[in-house]
């Protein structure tokens, strides 16, 4: 689409879906025009066509030109909605958006509303880097969508869960498991102040983005601040799904996490980008050793790459199982039980052997 200089402008998008409330954009929001076509193109394309009007060309049109056909789109829709009521007929609602008028499933459908969402709400995400310290626990390294997708898919997520992103930056993670996922409530957590202040933005967007397709998210919150408050700490521990793409954090701040994992209730996962502890257990530390009270396996199936590099980065998740360590003491205990017999076993077979060399030479 082209680009013109114009004073600022209010872009409507009147929404076809069943509850839906019409989209209000000013023309100065960052990408406004691709989100528009963007709305026509994926969620509109196929009735489209229905409509009395000419086809847009979008590589042609500009600001002037998008605002005209706004007016004569807004109309049709206003007058096809009209005729759609008086039929009985439904608009478009959430299972037609999917089988007829998206050609996708549902991931597709909260990957393109957060895509929409983050479009909005930042000109151009590059100056997120500035605002994080290269290669530390605050480098910017955001797992995708379709990696959330992967994830919520094989932990088999229910209405009862209750998910953390530690590190969420702008909310993408948060606002797709929102749109994606029928859960309790999704908590992010970010500490640096200019992507929390975006992560604001994309909320609020993606809530007029969701109103719009006349869908309700799953509750969620984006909180700015340390993982490490209190009250942090406690929402922590209640989580039955903890998010951490920890592949750079530091020990100092994986040993703090650590420390508040430890308390987190049986049955509680943890998906992470690096082992939470990969020290050897032994039977001198096996109950303060974290694997005594979780299992950890590969997540498998998913694409390793994240935003921030091209390298492989593998994903595990960590259930916790606080009757585990006394499980692991008990085998402890009989491995040196029967170390114990086995070197009782010799002691008496050498003083058998003793005793009855020392018989012979006795008779001799």
């Amino acid at each position: 689409m082209k680009k013109t200089e114009a004073r600022v402008q209010i872009y409507k998008v009147q929404s076809l879906f069943r509850n839906g409330v019409d989209l209000l954009l000013r023309s100065d929001e960052p990408h406004v025009e691709e989100v528009i076509e963007t709305i026509f193109k994926e969620y509109y394309k196929n009735v489209m066509p229905r409509l009395p009007l000419k086809q847009p060309d979008w590589n042609k049109m500009d600001s002037v030109g998008l605002l005209a056909f706004l007016d004569i789109f807004n109309t049709a829709a206003e007058k096809f909605k009209e005729e759609v009521f008086q039929r009985r007929r439904a608009l478009l609602t959430p299972a037609r958006w999917q089988k007829v008028h998206l050609d996708s499933d549902s991931f597709q459908e909260g990957h393109l509303v957060t895509v929409l969402a983050r479009m909005l709400s930042a000109r151009d995400e590059r100056v997120l880097k500035k605002h994080y310290k290269s290669f530390s626990s605050e480098t910017y390294g955001a797992t995708t969508t379709q990696q959330m997708k992967n994830i919520l898919d094989q932990l088999n997520v229910t209405k009862e869960d209750v998910i953390i992103d530690l590190g969420s930056g702008i909310g993408q993670l948060v606002t797709f498991t929102a749109s994606y996922a029928d859960v309790a409530k999704t908590y992010g957590i970010e500490k640096c102040p200019r992507p929390a202040e975006i992560a604001t933005r994309v909320s609020e967007n993606f809530k007029r983005l969701m109103a719009f397709f006349g869908k309700v998210p799953s509750p969620y919150k984006l909180i700015e601040g340390d993982f490490l408050t209190d009250e942090n700490k406690e929402r922590i521990k209640k989580a039955t799904i903890i998010i951490a793409n920890n592949l750079l954090f530091d020990d100092k701040l994986m040993k703090k996490l650590k420390e508040i994992f430890y308390f987190c209730n049986s049955g509680t996962r943890i998906v992470v980008t690096k082992l939470i502890d990969n020290t050897r257990m032994t039977e001198d530390n096996f109950s303060e050793h974290f694997d005594s009270y979780s299992d950890t396996v590969p997540l498998n199936g998913i694409d390793r790459q994240v935003e921030w590099t091209k390298n492989n980065v593998p994903f595990w998740v960590t259930t916790m199982d606080q009757e585990k360590v006394f499980r692991v003491g008990a085998e402890y205990g009989a491995q040196k039980e029967e170390q114990e017999a086995k070197l009782e076993a010799k002691r008496l077979t050498r003083a058998q052997n003793a005793e009855m060399r020392n018989g012979r030479n006795t008779s001799s």
